[in-house]
């Protein structure tokens, strides 16, 4: 069986394009690839089309926007993965324009239809002295505690995302000045930065606990699990919710709705 050139071109964009070329992590073209299996599921229900004779040509604005608008009602997914099957489709279509640029007028008709914007909720926000209320709720002389008590400081100290908190190792930790935190972020960035000079103390309090000050234990995550694993985000949350639950109990005035 001949191959259509939707068939050609998916497979060039998600084997080499954004493998080669954009350099994305398995996980986000994970995320392409599954946008694509809905799309084939929406043009052989609801079009009658098999994914066997999808062309190029058969992706139009009205069967896209339609896809998009398929996914809420009757998949019941929420604006969030709307928007993010919306941006793999966007993509393919940038990537479309220097493959197949005959369609180049309907490609920029895809590309202009909007982005959902979901309802803003009321967020609760920490005022100046909630970060301590919610630091006292930390029992640092348990164990577990001297942990969660390291990594909220962190996390408030220098701004760093709960993703980022999570991929620390030992060997990121530079306790003699000028103090610093090497952190890895998305696209495989790293950069440093500065940690509080009276924070100090306490980490090293950490390290020696976690038996972490042996050069044999530089690669060891900063940061483990009551099962001996690296922190997942999930679990940060938790520990935030919890001591965030108790400080907004006692200390209800710390905390302002936006």
């Amino acid at each position: 069986m001949k191959q259509t050139d939707f068939a050609i071109c998916l497979n060039r964009f998600l084997t080499d394009f954004l493998v080669n070329k954009k350099g994305c992590s398995p996980k986000t073209i994970d995320s392409y690839r599954y946008a694509f299996i809905y799309l084939l599921d929406y043009y052989n229900e609801i079009l009658g089309i098999p994914a066997d004779q999808i062309t190029i040509k058969s992706l139009t604005y009205e069967r896209l926007l339609g896809f998009l608008d398929w996914l809420q009602s009757e998949r019941k997914s929420g604006i969030a993965t709307r928007n993010q099957r919306q941006a793999a489709i966007n993509s393919f279509i940038r990537f479309l324009m220097y493959e197949k640029p005959e369609f180049l007028n309907e490609y920029q008709k895809i590309l202009g239809i909007p982005v959902k914007k979901a309802p803003q909720k009321e967020i609760s926000y920490l005022k100046t002295d909630g970060v301590s209320a919610l630091m006292d709720q930390v029992d640092t002389r348990k164990a577990d505690g001297l942990r969660d008590y390291v990594m909220l400081m962190l996390l408030y100290s220098t701004g760093i995302r709960v993703s980022e908190l999570t991929g620390i190792r030992v060997k990121d930790l530079s306790l003699h000045e000028p103090h610093t935190l090497l952190v890895h972020g998305k696209g495989k960035k790293s950069r440093y930065v500065p940690l509080m000079k009276d924070s100090i103390p306490i980490i090293q309090d950490y390290l020696k606990m976690m038996g972490y000050q042996s050069p044999e234990k530089l690669d060891e995550w900063l940061f483990i699990n009551h099962m001996g694993r690296q922190f997942t985000r999930q679990g940060v949350n938790y520990i935030i919710k919890k001591y965030g639950a108790m400080a907004r109990e006692s200390s209800p005035d710390c905390w302002t709705a936006n």
